[in-house]
């Protein structure tokens, strides 16, 4: 293995240490519509301060809609009692409550969890809400935290064009209706339509930030093991957005809460594998907040939480597309939105490789079930498509090597004229025909490839939980053979076959190029080995698996690759 290749090595390992630490953000363009940037939250009114106001004679009560715990003793007859309507599509199981009408709990069928794989994933933290609706008023009032009545108990869907409505109505305490949520669900898609009727009050509503639609408590992570260890890097992933006109902003944990106005298409906040958005059908969205996650154990694995809001506008009902389901690509541009902008594929240098490398490793998916072999059948044929340039390569190597003697000599004899020096070693390499960079394209060639490989394994859903063979049962994963009673500093105590296997390729690969006797390259193919296996013992064995096959390539390779003939001498 030449210097070129060893120094390509390094650069990768180097950037796949560092690369969790500088995660790629989407850079904002240039604005179509301007968005004012508000530092004060509108003032939220506590149930308390919710008081009557004069002009809404035709709603005398509207406190009773608020939580029983505030409702006067005489006014809880009204009450309707809290249910929970459960949601059945074949992609997931939801529990939605009447209570605000939040999404209590929200299971993805296809996908299992970390803690417990003969589960599903859930991706609602216990004992919190999302989905909430606040309606603001003129007289500062709030309408919030109320208790709906739903005339469903609870609705199936199965297949395509198979859709039903969910409606939750808020009354006053006379029975009138204030405003309602229609939540329209449909048997094959992740995504449902929300829609919010203030029609009774529109007259009342206040003119700005009228009503907000919140995700407070983010998405709960689905990448922690039984005993609350993190398996993914999942944090390094938290991130809230939002979308105007051509204006596209990322926030991760470490931005303050802020909040924008202006015409704003889309909210959204995601973990590793999972994403909610907040569409605007029609009206645009007049604000967007997102919340850094909070301090609490709790959510250490949640995702950061965001709301949306609507100015009162002219017409009084505001539709919203909600999804909350996988980072998939497909589906993403489906829905011609951009939300495919929140997805990660690496600097833009990288980010051809990544969709090129996404797109190919799909296609033979369809053909070839285990995404094992799919990865092994794709190494393949990289290396079979860099094969000329790395038979040049070779060959610009072996003919070095016979003029160094000739190298040395213009060394010694041109040390203290670095000109003269250069200009002798170009005539020499013109004499015998030798190209000096012939070497580094074949290097340099893979590397994008291979940092594009390591993207996709680490941000797609469709390597998650897939398996290969035996104990290789979930490719996004580091694959575990055995774990050590105690940790080694950057190997961890997980030990994995597949990159002992890898370094073991690395050696004899290495071995066959070196130069003979040159104590350089002689450190390197004892150290390179252990290094890279050390560094990618905690990486997806996807990945690993990919870079091994491309060794044992190259080892047949090299063994098939008749000698070079000594250069003749002019």
């Amino acid at each position: 293995m030449d210097k070129n290749t060893i120094l390509a090595f390094v650069l990768i390992a180097i950037i796949i240490i560092i690369y969790p630490f500088f995660m790629p953000k989407q850079a904002p363009v240039q604005k179509e519509q301007p968005v004012e940037r508000v530092q004060d939250v509108s003032k939220d009114i506590s149930q308390d301060q919710v008081n009557v106001s004069d002009s809404i004679s035709d709603h005398p009560l509207i406190e009773p809609a608020l939580t029983a715990g505030t409702t006067p003793d005489s006014l809880r007859m009204f009450l309707p009692e809290e249910k929970e309507i459960r949601i059945e599509t074949d992609l997931y199981s939801a529990l939605i409550s009447t209570k605000n009408g939040v999404v209590k709990s929200w299971k993805a069928k296809h996908y299992k969890s970390r803690e417990d794989t003969s589960k599903v994933i859930e991706l609602i933290n216990e004992n919190t809400n999302n989905l909430n609706t606040e309606i603001y008023l003129k007289n500062g009032s709030v309408l919030k935290d109320v208790i709906y009545e739903a005339d469903k108990e609870n609705i199936v869907l199965s297949g395509s064009g198979n859709e039903e409505e969910l409606i939750l109505t808020c009354k006053d305490g006379t029975g009138k209706i204030l405003y309602s949520k229609r939540l329209k669900f449909y048997g094959d898609k992740y995504s449902f339509d929300l829609s919010i009727d203030t029609t009774p009050i529109f007259a009342e509503l206040s003119d700005a930030g009228a009503v907000k639609i919140s995700w407070p408590d983010g998405v709960k992570y689905s990448e922690v093991s039984d005993g609350g260890k993190n398996l993914n890097r999942e944090d390094y992933y938290r991130a809230t957005y939002y979308k105007s006109g051509d204006n596209f902003v990322e926030y991760d944990n470490n931005d303050d809460t802020e909040k924008v106005t202006g015409s704003i298409e889309w909210g959204a906040t995601r973990s590793k594998y999972f994403e909610v958005f907040f569409a605007a059908h029609d009206e645009k969205l007049s604000s967007f907040e997102n919340y850094p996650a909070y301090a609490d154990a709790k959510a250490q694995f949640t995702s950061m939480g965001f709301s949306v809001g609507f100015d009162k506008g002219k017409t009084p009902v505001k539709d919203l597309l909600v999804y909350f389901g996988p980072l998939d690509y497909e589906t993403y541009k489906s829905y011609e939105r951009g939300f495919e902008l929140t997805m990660n594929w690496g600097w833009n240098i990288v980010k051809p490789f990544s969709l090129g490398i996404y797109w190919t490793l799909k296609f033979l998916h369809k053909y070839i079930d285990n995404y094992g072999l799919v990865i092994i059948i794709l190494s393949l044929l990289v290396n079979t498509l860099v094969l000329p340039f790395t038979i040049k390569s070779y060959k610009s190597q072996a003919e070095m090597k016979r003029i160094q003697p000739e190298l040395k000599i213009i060394k010694d004899k041109y040390k203290s004229d670095m000109q003269k020096q250069q200009a002798a070693t170009m005539e020499l390499y013109k004499k015998h025909n030798v190209n000096p960079f012939g070497m580094c394209l074949p290097t340099l060639l893979p590397m994008p490839i291979l940092y594009g490989m390591f993207i996709v394994f680490g941000a797609t859903i469709e390597f998650r939980s897939a398996e290969f063979v035996w104990w290789i049962n979930d490719l996004s994963l580091p694959e575990i053979m055995f774990t050590l009673p105690f940790s080694v500093p950057l190997y961890g105590a997980n030990v994995g076959l597949l990159p002992i296997i890898m370094g073991v390729t690395m050696f004899f690969q290495m071995k066959d190029s070196m130069t003979s006797g040159d104590p350089n390259q002689k450190m390197m193919m004892y150290f390179m080995p252990v290094f890279l296996t050390v560094l990618f013992n905690n990486l997806s064995s996807g990945l690993i698996l990919y870079y091994t096959m491309g060794n044992f390539y190259r080892i047949v390779q090299q063994k098939l690759t008749p000698p070079m003939e000594p250069l003749q001498k002019k």
